[in-house]
């Protein structure tokens, strides 16, 4: 289990970490990374060393075991994988990769070696060299993979799945027939995709061989309000200009059907984001929740009237201290703009319109 609290670490060069240089090959990429990762599991490495390196060496392997991100690394550099660079027509490309190293570095020693359990990894490779050096190798069947789609619902609370597969029976006399069969995966809440579910002995029987393994793996499907980053959950926002300045409330429903009301009081500039503590997917090691992330798109209006052009030039040079006629023509301005009969501020949204109402 990897210690949570780590901060991500920036100025990595991955094939250095892995001890690699930039001529490797994808095989010598997984075998500096099979060795690496276990020798460097905080699970098996007791030495508070290995609780940095490691993040490290699955983070170096998730980029470079990757084409594109491999690609972009070696053209850009770090920065540019994680921030992105100037595309040249005033936007950025890159900037897509991020590597959380409470969660991340776990999903991918799990993709890597099927199991989060660095014993079982270790036993799975002794199987796999006693079975290559053994005389009379044990037959067994191929396995069989198949994808388990879940909601992000269903992967929030945790479920038992069934699923159902048809395996084939070959007889003695050479005819075979097709068994159905049902399995129950026991998901637990805020298992990371591409978990793979193992059931031994579960796959195509012949006679000389004994049933290989079905392996489902998981895989999310799409949600309409959320993305899913590791344990972190993204939620776009649009606010029109206007509440972008001056400030809103947002409101977003949970996986668990509550209604979270977010205010959002800064000026919010491009590229703006809020985090909510705890509210994200739960962690499957224990240690409570990711984080909820707002994520806000600005929403322009297409045009202005002069009127509104000059209202809006009035506002930013409004002086700090107005004089006696300043301050008389503000009251009877606001008084004539929060009326509740004849104001314009009824055409807000029914709470802001009501805030209005309540100033005046």
């Amino acid at each position: 289990m990897v210690s949570e609290g780590l901060q991500p670490v920036r100025g990595l060069d991955y094939y250095e970490t892995l001890g690699l240089t930039r001529h490797t090959n994808d095989l010598e990429i997984r075998r500096a990374f099979r060795r690496l990762a276990l020798k460097y599991h905080p699970d098996i490495n007791k030495e508070e060393a290995a609780k940095e390196e490691f993040p490290r060496i699955c983070e170096a392997y998730d980029v470079l075991s990757d084409p594109k991100r491999k690609g972009f690394f070696d053209l850009y550099g770090e920065a540019g994988l994680k921030d992105g660079v100037q595309d040249g027509q005033g936007g950025l490309k890159g900037g897509i990769y991020r590597f959380d190293p409470d969660v991340s570095p776990s999903q991918v020693f799990a993709r890597f070696f099927g199991t989060a359990n660095p014993y079982e990894a270790l036993d799975a490779i002794s199987a796999q060299f006693e079975a290559m050096t053994s005389q009379d190798p044990p037959a067994k069947g191929k396995n069989k993979v198949y994808t388990v789609e879940l909601t992000l619902e269903e992967i929030y609370h945790g479920c038992l799945k069934k699923v159902a597969h048809k395996r084939k029976v070959l007889q003695d006399n050479g005819d075979y027939f097709e068994e159905p069969r049902t399995l129950t995966i026991d998901v637990k809440p805020g298992l990371p995709s591409g978990t793979r579910f193992v059931f031994e002995g579960e796959g195509n029987k012949t006679p000389k061989k004994e049933p290989g393994p079905v392996v489902f793996v998981l895989k999310p499907l799409p949600h309409k309000r959320f993305v899913r980053r590791g344990a972190d959950l993204v939620h776009r926002v649009t606010l029109p200009l206007y509440q972008a300045l001056v400030g809103a409330a947002v409101e977003v429903q949970t996986l668990d059907s509550r209604v979270l009301s977010v205010p959002i009081a800064d000026v919010v500039t491009p590229g703006y984001s809020q985090v909510v503590p705890g509210e994200g997917m739960p962690k499957p090691a224990g240690g409570g929740k990711g984080n909820l992330i707002l994520e806000v798109d600005l929403l322009f209006p297409a045009s202005l009237t002069e009127t509104q052009k000059m209202l809006i030039k009035s506002a930013f040079f409004l002086p700090p201290n107005p004089s006696k006629e300043q301050a008389k023509a503000l009251r009877e301005y606001e008084g004539a703009f929060r009326d509740p009969l004849k104001g314009w501020s009824t055409a807000l949204p029914k709470e802001e319109a009501e805030g209005a109402a309540r100033a005046k």
